[in-house]
Parts: C-alpha cells; sequence; structure tokens
C-alpha cells in the first residue's frame, strides 16, 4: 500500500498486514461427480424438487434429472449417495477481509468448511490487485474471491475532492472491482462517488454523520453496516432536520497513527476490534435522540428510496452485535475462539472484560436498545424489497470467527424476522444478482459453477437447518464431512 502506508500499519497493528506469498498448492482438477437422491431448493421461489442427481463436470452443472433417470448413467465418476440431504447455492460472505491475513489460507479453509464459496473482499491494495492480475490470491480449498477493491478511501488519501476523484481513477486503472469509502467527509464522499458512477465502478461503504443517507443512495451501490451506528436511521427520525444539525459537525476519522511504534500499533488494533468503546463527543445523545423519535412511516418512505436508487445492504449484524453488545458472556465462552490467534483471543477477552467499565450501564442501555431497533429496521427493509445481502465483517472485528460468523449472521437476519427462505436468498442468490452474474452462480441450474452445499435438513423450515453442513462443492470438488472436519483442524493456530 504504497499510497497509504498508514492504513497499512493499522492493518499491521492487528496483525493483518497483506500477504503476498504465492500458495503453496494449487487446485487438482476435479474428477465427474453425481449427487444422487438429493432435494434440490430452488432459492429464487423456495420449491423442493426431491430424489434428483445432479451431475458435475469441469466445475459445471452440466445436469439435474431425477435419480431414476440417471441410474444407469456410467462412466467415471464420483458418485454421493446423498439420500436425504438437500442442495443449496454455496454461501456467499458479501463483507468479509480474509486476504488481510498475513496468510490467508487457514482463514479461507475455514470459511470454506463452514459452506462459504464465495467473498467479496472489503480492503485491496495496489499490491493484492497486482498479486491476482499474476495469480497469486488462486488459493485451493478456498472461497472464490468475486470481487476486489484498491486501497479504502479516507480523508487522509483523499483530502479533497479533486484527489478523491483522481484516486477512483487511479484505482479503476488498477483493475478494482468497486470503490470502498470509510470515513470521507461529505464533500469527498460524493465527489469520489461520483467519479466512481462516472467510471462505471460500484461505490459502497460507510457513510459519515455529514452525509445524508437520502444524497448518498444516489452514488452508493452497497451501503455497509445500516451506516453504521445512527447515521442511516437518523433518515427514519422524526427529528432529522434539527438532529442533522446538532450533529452537523461530527466527522467519523478511522484512526492514524504516526511511527508504529509498539504501543500505537496496540491501540489502534484495539480501536479497530471495537470502535464503538471510543464514541465520539455526544455520541449516545445523538443515539438516543434517533432511537426516540423513530417513525416507521419515514422509514418507509427512505426503503422506497433506497429501491429507487439501487442502494443494497449489507447488515453485517453480527458486526454490529459484537460492537454493542461486546460484553455477552457467550462470546467469551465460544468454542469457535479456538480458531484464532492467542495474542488476538487475549485481546478480544480482555476488551470484552473493559467493555461495561468503560461504558457505563446507562450508555450500554443504549447501545442495546440501538441494536434491537438495527434488527427491526432490517426486517423493514427486507420487507420493503430492498435487497439485502449477508456478510460477517470477519478479519479484525471482535468476536467474530471466520466462517463460523456468517453462520451467526444468518441467525441475527431470522431473529430480525427474515425468513428461512430470505435468509438463505441473502446468502446465495442477492449476492450472484449483486455482482451482476446469475448467469454463473447463484442458484442450483444447468450451466452454473458447481459451488454447492450439501444440508441434512431442509433449509426452508429452520434457518438452524443452514448450520448443518454436511458437504461442499467447489468448483466441481466435493468435500465431505470429514474433509470439512480436516481443514478446521488444520486451520487451527
Amino acid at each position: 500500500m504504497k499510497n497509504n502506508p498508514t492504513l497499512h500499519r493499522l492493518l499491521a497493528a492487528l496483525g493483518l498486514a497483506f500477504s503476498l506469498a504465492a500458495p503453496s498448492w494449487s487446485a487438482a482438477a476435479a474428477d465427474a461427480l453425481m449427487l444422487d437422491g438429493v432435494t434440490v431448493v430452488d432459492v429464487k421461489d423456495g420449491r423442493l424438487l426431491p430424489r434428483m442427481s445432479v451431475v458435475v463436470e469441469n466445475g459445471r452443472i452440466t445436469r439435474i434429472a431425477s435419480t431414476a433417470s440417471l441410474r444407469k448413467t456410467t462412466g467415471a465418476m464420483q458418485r454421493v449417495d446423498a439420500t436425504g440431504k438437500f442442495v443449496v447455492p454455496g454461501y456467499l460472505d458479501m463483507h468479509a477481509h480474509p486476504l488481510n491475513a498475513p496468510d490467508p489460507r487457514p482463514t479461507l479453509a475455514l470459511m470454506l468448511s463452514n459452506g462459504i464459496t464465495g467473498y467479496r473482499q472489503m480492503s485491496g491494495s495496489p499490491e493484492l490487485l497486482r498479486a491476482r492480475r499474476e495469480g497469486r490470491l488462486d488459493y485451493a480449498d478456498a472461497p472464490a474471491l468475486l470481487a476486489l477493491p484498491g486501497t479504502i478511501l479516507t480523508d487522509q488519501l483523499a483530502p479533497t475532492p479533486d484527489a478523491a476523484r483522481a484516486e477512483v481513477r487511479r484505482q479503476k486503472a488498477d483493475g478494482a472491482d468497486f470503490i470502498k469509502t470509510v470515513g470521507l467527509s461529505s464533500k469527498n464522499f460524493y465527489a469520489a462517488g461520483e467519479e466512481a458512477k462516472a467510471q462505471g465502478l460500484p461505490y459502497a461503504g460507510h457513510l459519515n454523520m455529514d452525509v445524508n443517507v437520502r444524497e448518498a443512495a444516489r452514488v452508493m451501490r452497497a451501503i455497509e453496516h445500516l451506516g453504521p451506528l445512527e447515521v442511516m436511521l437518523l433518515g427514519c427520525s422524526r427529528d432529522e432536520a434539527p438532529i442533522r444539525e446538532a450533529f452537523s459537525h461530527v466527522h467519523i476519522e478511522p484512526p492514524q497513527i504516526g511511527p508504529a511504534s509498539p504501543a500505537a500499533q496496540a491501540m489502534v488494533a484495539r480501536i479497530i476490534a471495537n470502535p464503538a468503546m471510543m464514541p465520539r463527543p455526544q455520541q449516545f445523545q445523538s443515539l438516543q435522540r434517533v432511537i426516540d423519535s423513530y417513525d416507521e412511516g419515514k422509514c418507509k418512505e427512505l426503503a422506497g428510496e433506497l429501491i429507487r436508487d439501487g442502494a443494497w445492504q449489507a447488515p453485517t449484524l453480527i458486526r454490529l452485535r459484537t460492537m454493542e453488545v461486546a460484553d455477552d458472556p457467550a462470546y467469551r465462552s465460544d468454542p469457535n475462539l479456538r480458531f484464532m490467534p492467542a495474542p488476538v483471543r487475549q485481546m478480544w477477552s480482555e476488551l470484552g472484560a473493559q467493555f461495561p467499565q468503560r461504558i457505563s450501564a446507562a450508555d450500554r442501555e443504549v447501545y442495546r436498545r440501538l441494536f434491537n431497533l438495527q434488527l427491526r429496521f432490517t426486517k423493514l427493509l427486507q420487507d420493503a424489497g430492498v435487497p439485502l445481502l449477508a456478510g460477517s465483517d470477519m478479519g479484525g472485528s471482535i468476536w467474530v470467527v471466520p466462517g463460523f460468523s456468517l453462520h451467526q449472521e444468518f441467525d441475527l437476519m431470522a431473529q430480525a424476522g427474515l425468513s428461512p427462505l430470505q435468509v438463505l436468498q441473502a446468502a446465495t442468490l442477492n449476492g450472484a444478482r449483486f455482482l451482476q452474474r446469475e448467469g454463473t452462480m447463484g442458484t442450483v441450474e444447468v450451466g452454473k459453477n458447481a459451488d454447492l452445499v450439501l444440508l441434512d435438513a431442509d433449509p426452508l423450515q429452520d434457518v438452524a437447518n443452514l448450520h448443518k453442513v454436511s458437504g461442499v462443492v467447489r468448483a466441481g470438488m466435493y468435500y465431505p464431512a470429514p474433509a470439512l472436519h480436516r481443514l478446521q483442524a488444520q486451520a487451527l493456530p
């Protein structure tokens, strides 16, 4: 990241510096595969097609027919008895940071072992873009890299509107798939968004308090984290104008550091892990006013504008909850923490213990009320027809374990009130539509990529059944349950 050494230091502080080492192995070509006796789940409308066989050749689905009609099929083919199983498209983590790890292979293996066959990488660099061009990000036993941005736009990187526009053009020339923004002040935010639109690049990221969500939706392809905090919910407030005026000067800038001393690195790592522990001035007053003045009718009007402008939402509810309810004992006792390096586990445990010390009981209650409102808001968006993407924000966030966290996102979406089919769509079909790749992914159909998840129970009956992964097909290669368990064992630090 030659053009943003500070951001590189921020990531290095978490042990998340970009690794450009070539993978030590490459994926082998898979033989033809047949899944016999499986129930195919149509994620478009929820239809179930029982007793089917799915034939995979050269990484693609080549045939789907009744098992009885294909019983006499011969030839060199790996046959899997999937009787009683359900097959769905591979899960997509549409907000993740696996490539930030010094060696991303354990993280990617954990994701694959949880049924994740593709991801949108939410932080990039010129070096990562170059590595992709050179084929150095093609890891085996890993989900597909679906989208990669350049360096995250901040006011430090793009201090003026002209600089923001120039950076967007530079990132396009480098091959970025989209532009990611965090902490841009309004004038730079809109300049970058307008330039991204002119260059044909999706614009995604966070909003600041000085950015109006209605105006932002006109240039943004995706809004991440529901704002975050109250930034988006402010558009649902009866008192939007006075609150906006009172807090119009508030600007959320990512933490900046000078020379990377160990103390500075440790401090920044903790800020990134849970920025909710270092609230901006008057943050809880602002949150309380927005919560108290929430107007569902106005929120529905906002949803209509988001639909009109094509602004998708990646709520990352798991990331919001681990920030806002960081002292939940369930996080500290999560057995999946064993997959995180010891220093990360220790830092997260310390932050969880410090959360109630730094944030008063009254302010913790504000955070809890905020999260409940964010769940309600997510349901309203779904009901209104605003398209949602499932994402975990794994990669430095407190309590967010790669792979497993996307399943926690499924549960939180269900808690918000989404049906099992809606959650499944957010994790599969919606990602394909967002990326405009419906022709190759997002459903179990002939001609689509053979990225599939086998489940032990009907995912349309209960979201909990999305967790019951008994096998994964990635690019035509079949991973039965024992192979998935081996991937997890190999990912242990």
